[in-house]
């Protein structure tokens, strides 16, 4: 018959008493393995083993109490209580306040998320959700921020990426290249390969390089923008990878509600040609567009042969 001190510690009642059952006890002398683990006990009080000098002791010491896992006093800033039963007034775990997190054995103030930059606080957002100013995500607009874009996509690293409500100033009819050039950025034919690179960012980088804005205008011009609620953003806006502009086309519906509520332009009946930062071939680059089943195809990094606008709608990282 093993003694359970965990429960003692919590005020249940201990009794040597052992009650009738089918199974068969097996007798022990071993103070340990009954639960009395102690030397001594504060102030004298405890619980000594019938068949030795060793103690159970209960919750009146607190470093009994931090033995068996109860060692949080969960008070202080950011702290908004004990998880379940407490031991001397101190917990296995502890909730926290709004904007802490449970980290590392304590109440940790949540980091303010950085525009342009992979935190990992998209966890907390869903596709077709507004991205606003101070990087949280909201389904409506609200008092005091302002929106800067609409999630399109969020990774399993729970990294972000939002996307403008319209085409930014200028970028109407831009084209992705002035000539046929071959950067070698993502380039592939196929749509199942071209659908899994979400390298936005590092390949709009890769692209400047190449060139100055006569050359690459459409990548310059999402490199340029900057939205007036986020300045500090300018530098970190992307032309969408292929994989973003995919799941763009898969939750369409969604995302163009919150488009409608931020007042932008819609996506519907291949109104628009969005560039993408991934090369289709030394002529081609790869574009979003509504009438593809899958959003993507290859056109003229010049589109010269396009029937409708090809512009910019960049992307932030969150």
């Amino acid at each position: 018959m093993n003694i359970n001190l965990k429960s003692l510690l919590l005020g249940t009642s201990l009794s040597l008493m052992p009650t009738l059952t089918n199974a068969q006890c097996v007798a022990t002398t071993d103070c340990a393995t009954l639960g009395y683990t102690e030397t001594s006990c504060p102030d004298g009080k405890g619980l000594k083993c019938p068949f030795g000098n060793t103690f159970a002791c209960p919750a009146t010491d607190k470093s009994v109490c931090e033995k068996y896992g109860f060692k949080y006093t969960c008070t202080g800033e950011g702290y908004a209580g004990g998880v379940g039963q407490s031991c001397n007034k101190q917990y296995e775990s502890c909730t926290c306040a709004e904007n802490y997190e449970w980290k590392d054995g304590k109440c940790e103030k949540i980091p303010e998320p950085i525009l342009g930059q992979c935190t990992g606080r998209a966890k907390n957002c869903k596709i077709g959700q507004i991205l606003n100013n101070d990087g949280s995500c909201s389904n409506d607009k609200v008092s005091g921020k302002t929106p800067i874009g609409v999630v399109i996509y969020i990774g399993s690293d729970n990294c972000g990426y939002a996307m403008t409500a319209s085409m930014i100033e200028g970028s109407r009819s831009i084209v992705w290249s002035s000539s046929d050039t071959t950067t070698g950025i993502g380039s592939t034919t196929k749509w199942q390969t071209a659908i899994k690179n979400f390298d936005a960012c590092a390949n709009t980088q890769k692209i400047i390089q190449q060139g100055n804005s006569s050359q690459y205008p459409a990548a310059w011009a999402a490199v340029n923008y900057a939205p007036s609620a986020a300045p500090a953003t300018k530098g970190k806006w992307c032309l969408p990878a292929p994989g973003m502009l995919n799941s763009l086309y898969k939750n369409l519906n969604a995302i163009n509600n919150t488009i409608s509520k931020l007042g932008g332009t819609q996506l519907a009946d291949d109104n628009e040609h969005i560039w993408s930062s991934s090369e289709y071939n030394s002529v081609n680059a790869w574009v979003f567009c509504t009438g593809n089943s899958y959003g993507l195809f290859g056109d003229y990094k010049d589109g010269r042969y396009s029937h409708a606008p090809y512009n910019v709608r960049p992307v932030i990282a969150f």
